[in-house]
């Protein structure tokens, strides 16, 4: 007599030519039995990847090399059946206790939309800080008991299928799972949003400085073409018109997030690098919402 299908898939996706999903697969590997959840890894590598990880027993592997990462997350999306999808990265490793709280929160949330806890675990250096706290900031544990937090992580989330497809499809198509744009539509479709704290990853990722600015100008270009492409004349005016304040908003945002973010003890110059991120950021959500975004959604690692 065959078992039921697991009702969770998991998709790790890797696309940098350093990701290395090991530790996060040998995580998974300890915490969840293959009947409770199908785990794919999505490989967007080039060729000159070698890809010769050594996968745990029913881990599959899907090539998709070129695509972005929202293309990755989309490719995951249609290759697997579960009703429920997590989602991965190799930067963020899951926690002890990780699989169990979600498998709990799935049963008890039929139908929500799932976030969890982010914790800081890179180099304590003033650039891994200032990344940290601009992407992460409003996700540790501590918020998410107290219900201040009302987003997503893009990195430790679970989202129901049949709602994603339903209402995402056609930016699931074109732009790949891009979460704003996925998670708004959610939202408004009346998916619930539920965090759940013990649901924690530790991210572990490294920058240089030249490196994260210039990424998320990318990301923020990206973002503002994307914004516009699928917004109705009005509002693509709002957003071209209201363009000036974009920096100060950013800053206003993420400066404030200092108070929330645990990262340990802060290095000297977080605060300035988390500035001009602020600032790179900006100009290239700017630049998305006149210019549109260019190559930079291609880009997106």
């Amino acid at each position: 007599m065959s078992s039921a299908p697991p009702t969770l898939a998991i998709v790790v996706i890797i696309r940098a030519p350093q990701d290395n999903p090991t530790a996060v697969l040998a995580a998974l590997a300890d915490q969840i039995a293959p009947a409770q959840a199908e785990i794919v890894l999505v490989d967007g590598r080039d060729g000159t990847a070698p890809g010769a990880e050594r996968l745990a027993p029913g881990v599959r592997r899907l090539r998709a090399p070129g695509l972005n990462m929202p293309m990755l997350k989309a490719r995951g999306v249609a290759e697997t059946t579960a009703p429920m999808i997590a989602f991965l990265e190799p930067k963020a490793v899951p926690s002890d206790g990780w699989a169990a709280a979600l498998l709990a929160a799935v049963s008890d949330n039929p139908g929500a939309a799932l976030g969890g806890t982010v914790t800081f675990a890179g180099d304590c250096n003033a650039v891994n800080q200032a990344a940290f706290i601009f992407e992460y900031a409003d996700f540790s544990a501590a918020q998410l008991i107290r219900g201040t937090t009302t987003d997503l992580p893009g990195n430790n989330m679970v989202l129901p299928r049949a709602a994603l497809v339903e209402h995402c499809n056609d930016i699931l198509v074109d732009e790949g799972l891009n979460k704003p744009f996925c998670q708004a539509r959610l939202v408004a479709a009346g998916v619930r949003l539920h965090m759940v704290p013990d649901m924690a990853v530790a991210m572990t990722t490294h920058h240089s400085l030249t490196q994260l600015l210039r990424s998320r100008a990318g990301y923020a270009r990206c973002f503002g073409g994307v914004r516009v492409a699928l917004a109705d004349r009005t509002r693509r005016r709002v957003y071209r018109i209201g363009a000036p304040a974009v920096p100060f908003l950013v800053l206003k945002k993420h400066l404030a997030a200092t108070k929330r973010a645990d990262t340990g003890a802060r290095r000297f110059g977080t605060l300035a690098v988390l500035a001009a991120l602020c600032l790179a950021w900006a100009a290239g959500e700017i630049t998305g919402y006149w210019c549109g975004p260019g190559n930079a959604s291609k880009k997106l690692y």
